[in-house]
């Protein structure tokens, strides 16, 4: 009976046992996945995910045949309507009248002309023909001759200046395969138009169907160019890997985009305006020290110089909303100052905080000593531009409100508690518990999030120079402050007739007491820093 019973229950047990090794098995995976995730991932992984899909792009771009290529050419916007054959009217003939010069005819009179005697005798008419009829052939002196009516304006039709560019357009958008072969034109009709925005598209360019700099880069590009900028840009991107942190703002200035890695994943990408070629965005190493909520925004001195000066000179106003401005640390009403006696150096231009406000609502505070840092903005216009090069250093987020809830998280400051402080209206500088590195970059070429190779071109002729913010060791800037900027010196001064004299400054005080006017300045939080917008 025994050895029945084990034998019955030898294969029970072994089932059991060889479903509890099965069972194993198959937890082995799902434990293991969550530690990957959890923890192995870093700052360094997702810079080598972008370098090795953008290699592989350029190789398969280096692999491609070279075929001939058809180039729109620089030029103007090519827009719907261009192109064709336009209407030019020829001028019409000089017909002799005897109005006076510079006197026009009365309306509703035909011109006149008046037969005056020649200095020589004529011959003697016919003795039958009457005086001044046209059918004799002569006419008698001093008689008025009405002149006959000018012909109509002549209208002919020519090829338009862009037909051209037009025609190479359309010859392009066929090699590509936006436009049959049937559809060709040099008029810029509704099929051109969707073509355009339908290359616009493929290239994740703003489609709103014109050929301006950006589109027209795009489509006169060639597979072994646009390797070029691929390879370029990994280069860049090697050389930074080794010192990517896990948690970082990347600055892109060639997509003129703001990236954020955190825990070593890609959090977001958002569209930013960078400096213009003429006020640059030098490449950084820094950090985001604070945030300032409802900043003020005080004129930086290149602005100043350059922009906001020759406006008060000529109009006796900044031309800025909501602004305050000093003279020598006092308050000042803007057109009670001749601005022609005076020099940069002794006024300070200050904006109040609001929706007019040039920084937005939010200001993520740097330490470097360029007066660079990241702020919103009060004109968002811009960021519906592909080429987004427009600000004089700083750089512009298209989502501030998204950037500043995500950085304030670890600072116990949650969506609620910022809109009740928007609300107030009052300046609020807010550190962070831990600085968030950041990182200028110049790479002509990024992967999107569904692995799509995009291409941007250098929007500057020469690369900025890279700088590092001031190092741990060095005292770092106060909470919701900016190093000043390099002095920048004034241009000459315009020599203007004497004007009523001015009283003259306050006495210089020392550092060690403030003046009232610059005490009123502060008050509430509102910080006046010298600063790059």
């Amino acid at each position: 009976m025994l050895t029945t019973i084990r034998t019955c229950a030898r294969p029970a047990l072994g089932a059991r046992v060889a479903a509890c090794l099965l069972a194993g098995l198959l937890a082995l995976p799902a434990q293991a996945a969550p530690s990957t995730a959890s923890g192995t991932s870093t700052g360094r992984d997702v810079v080598g995910t972008w370098i090795a899909r953008i290699d592989q792009r350029a190789a398969e771009l280096e692999a491609m045949p070279r075929v001939q290529q058809t180039r729109v050419g620089y030029g103007s916007v090519l827009k719907k309507g261009d192109g064709g054959m336009v209407d030019v009217v020829a001028p019409g003939p000089v017909r002799p009248s005897d109005v006076p010069e510079g006197t026009a005819p009365a309306a509703g009179t035909a011109p006149t002309v008046v037969v005056t005697p020649p200095a020589e005798p004529i011959p003697q008419a016919d003795p039958s023909a009457t005086p001044g009829n046209a059918l004799s052939g002569t006419a008698t002196p001093g008689t008025v001759v009405e002149v006959l009516p000018p012909p109509p304006a002549l209208t002919i039709q020519v090829r338009a200046r862009a037909a051209d560019r037009v025609g190479r357009l359309s010859t392009r958008l066929i090699e590509l395969g936006f436009l049959n072969q049937e559809q060709w034109t040099e008029t810029f009709d509704d099929n051109l138009e969707v073509a355009v925005r339908a290359f616009q598209l493929s290239e994740g360019l703003m489609q709103d169907g014109k050929v301006g700099e950006v589109t027209r880069q795009a489509l006169d590009r060639t597979p072994k160019e646009a390797a070029k900028l691929m390879r370029g840009a990994t280069a860049s991107m090697r050389a930074l890997q080794a010192s990517v942190p896990d948690t970082v703002i990347l600055v892109n200035l060639p997509s003129q985009t703001v990236s954020y890695i955190e825990r070593g994943k890609l959090n977001f990408t958002m569209r930013a305006v960078v400096g213009r070629p003429s006020r640059q965005t030098p490449l950084l190493q820094d950090r985001v020290t604070s945030v300032t909520i409802n900043p003020t925004w005080t004129v930086p001195p290149t602005v100043l110089v350059e922009d906001k000066l020759p406006v008060l000179r000529k109009k006796g106003n900044t031309g800025i909303k909501d602004a305050v401005v000093y003279l020598d640390g006092v308050e000042v009403v803007p057109e009670s100052i001749n601005w022609w006696q005076v020099t940069p150096e002794r006024i300070r231009i200050v904006q109040k905080p609001g929706d007019d406000n040039a920084l937005g609502r939010f200001r993520f505070n740097l330490t470097n000593g360029d007066g660079i840092f990241l702020h919103g903005t009060n004109d968002p216009r811009l960021f519906e531009r592909d080429l987004r090069a427009a600000s004089s250093g700083c750089v512009r987020l298209a989502d501030a409100r998204m950037v500043a809830e995500t950085l304030l998280r670890p600072a116990k400051l949650d969506s609620a508690a910022i809109e009740r402080q928007l609300d107030s209206g009052k300046t609020k500088t807010v550190s962070l518990p831990n600085a968030v590195p950041v990182r200028f970059v110049y790479w002509t070429s990024t992967v999107e999030t569904d692995g799509t190779v995009r291409v941007h071109p250098g929007i500057y002729d020469d690369v900025p120079t890279s700088s590092s913010a001031p190092s741990a060791s060095q005292a770092p800037a106060a909470a919701g402050t900016v190093s000043a900027p390099r002095r920048v010196e004034p241009k000459p001064v315009r020599p203007t007739p004497a004007a009523a004299p001015q009283p003259a400054p306050a006495p210089a005080q020392s550092s060690s007491t403030a003046t009232p006017a610059r005490a009123a300045d502060t008050r509430n939080g509102a910080e006046a820093v010298r600063t790059a917008m």
